[in-house]
């Protein structure tokens, strides 16, 4: 049965926003996962205690404290109000609810397992967000030492090269090579160091509005893909998050015209898109996915004959949460792995990075201290 709704004589009239402080220094403030999963918990953990839906939204409209999220919820509670499914409301506010997200809601509503939806819903994005933080912690220390690498490097170029410059004057006919091109350098960005970092800001403007562009795009897209290694955790990590929502839409009913669609919308890649796109037309013309998925060379060879055999059994639902489940699994296994290999490599690379700069200082020393005596 579905979730009713309390609709009694006491029931409010439709909920004004009321006061949100605004956020510190006037920082903008955005909706992110992190916020739908907590009014996911919230909301199916308030339902299954028998609380009607529009006192759930009401209260947790109340307990927010970040406007957009406040702002969102009272349009919801507002909706409700006036009599519109939970749904309907929710596709309203799409930048807190993705398409899938409402159409499992729908799904749910119809067949009265609300609770049990939002449950699988919130567990859907905790995964994906575990996935996105494995990505990031893998990522984050590299990048840390690779910075720490250019302050150390630009101070000495910088700060500590031009108080040597006098002093190996007499001797510059001996300096060695790697001495002679950081000297070099360091009275280039000495000189020019505004104009270096007005060309690499303006640089990095240019390319971010040139790869605005869907046709850039797609072309970064494929030499990133093409990268050894980056390219199939990348692709790794979109194919997990598609294969997990069709195959919760399709285990609670979402037909797979719909599940499809929304899992199009949701693809990150133009080559996923893409083949979300031949799927769904390979479905429409009545010749299932496995069909469509013969010829696109990144979903892997298990994959596409598991689906194959999901279609004949007639238990793709199944099959998709458990291909996302493998992969899942797997991608967290490499990434481990990546952040193991490149950690070292990173602390090897800033460590001959250092060792030459101060070659290059301490040996014209040694020459200069030889020529003195």
């Amino acid at each position: 049965m579905a979730i009713e709704l309390d609709t009694h004589a006491d029931k409010p009239g439709k909920a004004p926003v009321p006061g949100v402080a605004r956020p510190p220094f006037g920082l903008p403030q955005r909706i992110v996962v992190a916020d739908r999963i907590a009014f996911t918990e919230q909301l199916a953990l308030l339902l299954e205690t028998g609380v009607p839906l529009h006192t759930a939204l009401h209260e947790l409209q109340a307990q927010s404290r970040k406007l957009p999220v406040k702002m969102a919820l009272a349009e919801l509670h507002s909706d409700i109000l006036d009599g519109k499914p939970l749904s309907q409301a929710l596709a309203r506010q799409p930048a807190m609810f993705p398409p899938t997200y409402t159409h499992l809601v729908a799904a749910a509503e119809e067949g009265g397992f609300l609770p049990q939806v939002l449950e699988q819903l919130k567990d859907l994005d905790e995964k994906a967000q575990n996935l996105r933080v494995a990505l990031i912690s893998a990522l984050t220390y590299p990048a840390v030492l690779l910075g720490l690498s250019l302050v150390v490097v630009t101070f000495i170029l910088l700060w500590v090269f031009p108080r040597f410059a006098e002093l190996f004057q007499s001797i510059h006919d001996r300096l060695p090579w790697t001495t002679l091109v950081l000297m070099a350098l360091s009275d280039f960005l000495r000189q020019h160091g505004l104009v270096v970092l007005g060309g690499i800001l303006v640089g990095g403007l240019a390319l971010k509005r040139l790869f605005a562009a869907p046709e850039a795009r797609a072309a970064l897209e494929r030499v990133i893909m093409a990268t050894p290694g980056i390219g199939a955790i990348l692709m790794g990590i979109h194919m997990v998050r598609v294969f997990r929502i069709l195959g919760l839409s399709l285990k609670h009913g979402v037909p797979l015209l719909k599940a499809l669609a929304a899992s199009e919308d949701i693809a990150s890649t133009a080559a996923l898109r893409g083949a979300m796109a031949r799927m769904r037309v390979s479905v429409e013309e009545g010749r299932g996915l496995s069909a469509a998925l013969a010829d696109t060379e990144f979903i892997p060879p298990l994959a596409r004959e598991m689906i194959a055999t999901g279609e004949r059994s007639g238990h793709l639902a199944k099959v998709l949460e458990r291909l996302a489940e493998h992969y899942q699994l797997k991608l967290e296994t490499r990434l481990a792995t990546l952040a193991k290999v490149v950690e070292p490599a990173m602390l090897l690379f800033m460590g001959g990075l250092v060792s030459m700069i101060v070659s290059a200082l301490i040996l014209p020393i040694f020459k200069l201290s030889a020529a003195v005596h």
